[in-house]
């Protein structure tokens, strides 16, 4: 084709044809720059195809993270409802009137949610700090959804700074039970293990804690603090973000 071209314009050269070599020559410049034009079309169709592709593939892994980290924020809460629900009873005991009706093993199940765990959330964040990371995240076409994703750290490091808070009353509490209790009973107390040979706590009644005013000053302290924690701010907000962006990654999917 470019052989022929090249002919035709020789022959016009040849023959003096000036008018008729100009309006050919802009005619073949226009063809080139229409060649471009196709050929940077076909390009960015390419490449927009292989970055919808790759958004779907995404969006496809983290529906999955998020689903893994709706479940473990529910689990989350959960566990801290009956954290609390153990603190609010324990704080009744108090009350000597309340104690003296209460026996060793029902203080013991009250007491194993809270020295049993700490307050915490891991999620899953692999898939979401490799995009961000990668600098991909623009890939995402959908702009409240990248916003979410992107503001999802700053929410969990909201968090974070309230657990470790949350970390410094639980050492208290633990340090109170070393002194003053028997970890010894708790776990003979709901089963969790027995014990073949005798021990000097054997004989320690738990009770005792709840004549310091220490004691009762950190499980209240606690109480504060898990029930902050499973707020709106905390617990809940990460809750609402996660079903958001799982929402969102929904309806972008089945477009």
């Amino acid at each position: 084709m470019i052989k022929f071209f090249r002919t035709i314009r020789k022959k016009m050269l040849t023959e003096n044809k000036f008018s008729k070599y100009l309006l050919y020559a802009v005619g073949e410049i226009i063809l080139v720059v229409i060649g471009i034009l196709i050929a940077l079309q076909i390009n960015n169709t390419n490449n927009y195809n292989e970055q919808r592709s790759l958004e779907q593939e995404y969006l496809l892994s983290l529906q999955s993270e998020f689903e893994t980290n709706l479940k473990k924020i529910n689990a989350s809460i959960q566990e801290n409802e009956l954290r609390i629900q153990s603190l609010e009873y324990l704080l009744t005991l108090f009350d000597q009137n309340v104690l003296d009706t209460v026996n060793s093993q029902i203080i013991s199940q009250k007491l194993a949610p809270i020295y049993g765990s700490e307050i915490s959330y891991m999620p899953a964040t692999g898939v979401l700090n490799d995009i961000i990371s990668s600098g991909k995240l623009n890939i995402i076409l959908n702009k409240s959804l990248r916003q979410h994703l992107a503001s999802f750290d700053s929410s969990l490091n909201l968090l974070n700074k309230q657990i470790d808070g949350a970390k410094f009353t639980d050492e208290k509490l633990r340090a109170i039970l070393y002194e003053k209790g028997s970890i010894r009973k708790i776990v003979m107390d709901i089963g969790f293990m027995d014990f073949e040979y005798p021990s000097i706590s054997e004989k320690l009644d738990n009770k005792l804690m709840f004549e310091s005013i220490e004691f009762e000053n950190y499980l209240l302290g606690y109480r504060l603090l898990a029930n902050a924690t499973n707020g709106p701010r905390l617990f809940g907000r990460i809750k609402t973000e996660i079903e958001t962006i799982l929402k969102e990654i929904e309806r972008e999917l089945e477009k």
